[in-house]
């Protein structure tokens, strides 16, 4: 007997207003997100979020994050 618990959940990838179907689900988000740096070079240190939707579709966000070039810390290794 098989439960509804053992349907694959359907995912659907997103980068800001791109939309990515699931290639399967033996990739993991970390495996389309290394895929996806190919296309898109600023997702190289992205932020994974995920949110069920109403219609049980698992949606996986991709954002850039924002950081600082530098910091206090390379500051007093390099003598400045």
């Amino acid at each position: 007997m098989t439960s509804q618990t053992d349907q694959p959940v359907r995912r659907l990838f997103k980068y800001g207003s791109h939309t990515f179907e699931d290639p399967g689900p033996e990739y993991t988000a970390e495996h389309v997100l290394h895929q996806l740096k190919t296309f898109f070079p600023a997702l190289g240190h992205a932020r994974v979020d995920e949110k069920t939707l109403p219609d049980g579709t698992l949606e996986i966000s991709f954002s850039k994050q924002v950081t600082r070039k530098g910091s206090r810390d390379d500051e007093i290794h390099s003598g400045c």
